[in-house]
């Protein structure tokens, strides 16, 4: 059978040809330059058939590439065969990014004495990026042009998304959103701007205190804000923001407008000094904003979000509590399922019954993402979702990695926990304790405060990278408190980008801490938990820093080599455990008490 997307890229190379374009660039975002997307800007997807949240498509007259990171190596592989569109792995060896391979097609054709037309939609790509690409292309000779190829070649494409939004109260938040902006008005002060744009969803959402469903699996509604010493503007889609929600932002001298007005709003603007983010703004934005002073910072220099309050971080240990659990049930279920049980079950029917135990708790507002339930060789393609057909069968033997989380009132989950279905190898319980080991040394880091995520990174890789493997991931990323469960800034990682510094850690943040190792076609191990940033002590040394765990779920006990652990991480292993015994023990059937008896019982 041909295959579908080789069509449809010579489809878009017919339009190519209408406008003059010797490449056309397809990223993977929205206006507000998001992770995950609502279906209606799925374009790339469409196109080559890949359906990984990251990812970008260059497609010249006679070529195609896609750009996607480790996460996805695997599956990209499986989803691009036969499309004719070649894999580049970003971030490996070799490997240029799609900035530079555009600048050398433009190279080559200046040799011939051509000039390089490339195109792209504005609307889907950051200030940030756009810049650097029309520099590549101008120096080269070539040009870079803002053109929406997606509405001509799209036909069925899904139309936006646009429900209703809704306020949280201060006992979710932790704050009013008066006082959240005056913070901003501060900084305003401080940076002497007139007005702050807020173009990341996230920001909008914390700032006025709002949520909505306007992309799945993120509690947030397409958005923009814009605030100024004495005014404040929210943008929404027209119809989603109630009447009685309208008067109440007015009483509070917030102004609620059309977001399809916003462009029009920033053409008013003249000669004032605006405080942005170009990182989450897009292209055709910061043109709207010519004949201004843009002053470029992360926004989490204005806005506070990715430090939770009490209120949020006592939300978070709540509901982890009753999310872990959910997840504890589901442990015991499915080993008890493929072990004793006649009845089969696949990676899809895992998934289905561990997101009805989740959605079945009172409070749970819905998955925070799509639940990865894959077994044996499935579990090494990191981000691997189960289908209905050709789900792998369950069996009692091996791994089953299970990676999901929630939505609940005031807070957000992600816990991975790799299952033990049966008979292990050696090789397996070494590689499951390594990653152990890795997560254990992580969250028992003391360190003084200025100290960013590149720096504790090796914490967690030490047990691996001891045994020559490493993982094509991050090892932590920021959680939102009911947002998104992938918030910046603040992450684990080892490679330091010197165009995106990331911030000292600060009591606060929550962030993932999830190593992992990952064998093609064999098995795929992950351990993840939430950590919430606290402090330890202060003394002439300075404030120290240090971590709490979140997530309460047990560890895989027979998956566990003893031998491997030092005396200190058996130790917190007994310690965890114990904790998760006497928060669960009353609330289960007998059969669910005694095997958490069991599992939990002291090393």
């Amino acid at each position: 059978m041909e295959n579908i997307h080789k069509y449809r890229i010579e489809a878009l190379r017919y339009e190519m040809g209408k406008k003059e374009l010797d490449c056309y660039i397809v990223y993977t975002a929205d206006e507000h330059c998001s992770e995950y997307i609502d279906d209606h800007y799925k374009f790339r997807e469409y196109l080559s058939g890949f359906t990984g949240s990251a990812g970008t498509l260059l497609v010249t007259m006679d070529d195609a590439g896609l750009w996607t990171d480790g996460r996805y190596y695997i599956q990209a592989e499986r989803e691009l065969a036969g499309s004719g569109i070649r894999l580049y792995k970003a971030g490996q060896e070799g490997v240029i990014d799609v900035s530079e391979y555009t600048g050398n097609l433009a190279r080559k054709a200046r040799t011939k004495g051509c000039h390089f037309n490339t195109g792209a939609d504005f609307t889907l790509i950051s200030a940030t990026a756009c810049r650097k690409l029309k520099k590549i292309c101008a120096d080269e000779g070539g040009s870079l042009k803002d053109i929406d190829l997606a509405n001509v070649l799209w036909k069925d494409r899904p139309q936006k998304t646009c429900n209703p939004v809704y306020r949280i109260g201060p006992e979710l938040s932790g704050r009013l959103t008066e006082d959240k902006l005056a913070s901003i008005r501060s900084r305003l002060i401080e940076f002497k701007a007139d007005a702050v744009v807020l173009t990341d969803l996230g920001d909008v959402m914390w700032t006025f205190n709002i949520r909505g469903s306007d992309i799945m699996y993120n509690p947030v509604a397409v958005s923009y804000g814009l605030i100024g010493r004495d005014e404040a503007y929210l943008f929404l889609q027209n119809g989603c923001c109630p009447p009685e929600l309208k008067e109440e932002f007015e009483k509070e001298g917030i102004s609620v407008a059309d977001y399809e007005a916003f462009d029009d709003y920033l053409a008013t603007l003249k000669g004032k000094r605006i405080l942005c983010d170009n990182t989450t703004m897009n292209a055709r934005v910061m043109e709207e904003l010519n004949g201004n002073e843009l002053i470029n910072r992360r926004s989490y220099e204005f806005v506070d979000k990715h430090i939770k309050n009490d209120t949020e971080i006592e939300l978070a240990r709540n509901w982890h509590i009753e999310d872990g659990l959910a997840v504890t049930r589901f442990v015991y279920k499915i080993k008890k399922c493929v072990r004793e049980d006649s009845v089969p079950i696949n990676e899809y029917g895992a998934a289905n019954l561990l997101d009805d135990m989740r959605k079945n708790i009172p409070g749970n507002l819905g998955l925070s993402f799509e639940t990865i339930s894959a077994y044996g060789s499935n579990g090494a393609i990191i981000h691997y979702s189960p289908y209905i057909e050709g789900s792998a069968q369950l069996k009692s033997e091996g791994f089953l990695l299970v990676d999901s989380g929630g939505q609940y009132e005031g807070a957000t989950t992600d816990i991975t926990r790799t299952i033990a279905l049966g008979t292990l190898t050696e090789e397996m319980r070494r590689d499951y304790t390594s990653v152990l080991k890795g997560v254990l040394d992580l969250a028992d880091a003391v360190f003084p405060e200025g100290i960013r995520g590149e720096n504790l990174d090796i914490l967690a890789r030490r047990p691996i990278w001891e045994r020559y493997i490493d993982y094509r991931h991050g090892t932590g990323h920021g959680v939102g408190a009911q947002l998104s469960v992938h918030e910046g800034p603040q992450s684990f990682k080892y490679r330091i980008d010197k165009n995106n510094i990331q911030p000292p850690f600060k009591p606060g943040m929550i962030t993932s801490d999830e190593p992992g190792i990952y064998l093609e076609g064999e098995y795929g191990i992950r351990i993840e938990n939430l950590l919430v940033c606290v402090e330890k002590n202060s003394n002439e040394w300075g404030r120290f820093l240090g971590f709490e765990t979140l997530t309460m779920v047990p560890y895989e006990r027979e998956a566990i080599i003893p031998e491997m652990l030092t005396i200190r991480q058996r130790d917190i292993i007994n310690d965890y455990h114990r904790t998760i015994y006497s928060l669960y023990s009353e609330r289960l059937d007998e059969g669910e008490r005694m095997w958490l008896s069991e599992v939990t019982a002291p090393i």
